[in-house]
């Protein structure tokens, strides 16, 4: 949803329908035991690596207000739900896969405040060209509510060279072209 009546119908493009049985966009559980019940504000993600699973869907999905609402407070003051779907406008997600996660200790500086982190690989293409994001996000609990707050970039980011009978990218164990070559040509 746009955040004033002047910015474009970007914002407002069309959220990808997914009926509860489908397979999650995050993994392959159904939806409506996954991230349906935390894109609804029926639940509240238990982890930082279930936040970061259900903003990956919400990505895929298209709702991005989902996006902005889920940013720590000092983050989500900067955004806008127009300014994020600009951003993931010509984007095709292909992929997420997490590969580490945890808690990391409570500080004495932190005024009782948990954070975590996950570190995942996205993958997605634009101008039917692969690419990989490799992050280490970190998430932080405000009122007892997981929030993402930041990101570092980590080796491995940019264009991917996959070949047709490479495995493919998304961990599925087929080849490439079998898999999600089709989701980029």
């Amino acid at each position: 949803m746009p955040t004033s009546t002047t910015e474009p119908a970007l914002a407002k493009r069309a959220c990808a329908i997914i009926a509860p049985t489908t397979a999650c966009p995050a993994c392959a559980t159904a939806y409506q035991q996954c991230c349906l019940p935390l894109h609804h504000g029926t639940a509240i993600a238990s982890t930082p690596e279930a936040l970061m699973r259900s903003r990956y869907s919400a990505y895929v999905l298209g709702l991005y207000d989902y996006i902005v609402a889920t940013y720590a407070s000092a983050e989500r003051a900067n955004l806008t739900v127009y300014d994020i779907a600009n951003s993931a406008a010509q984007t095709t997600w292909i992929a997420l896969r997490v590969l580490d996660t945890k808690i990391l200790p409570q500080s004495t500086n932190d005024a009782g405040q948990f954070y975590g982190e996950v570190e995942f690989k996205v993958f997605y293409s634009e101008a039917k060209c692969l690419y990989c994001l490799h992050e280490r996000s970190t998430f932080v609990q405000e009122d007892g509510q997981w929030f993402y707050r930041d990101g570092v970039m980590l080796a491995g980011n940019g264009a991917v060279k996959s070949k047709r009978n490479d495995p493919c990218c998304c961990g599925s164990s087929k080849k490439f072209k079998q898999c999600c070559l089709p989701k980029i040509q």
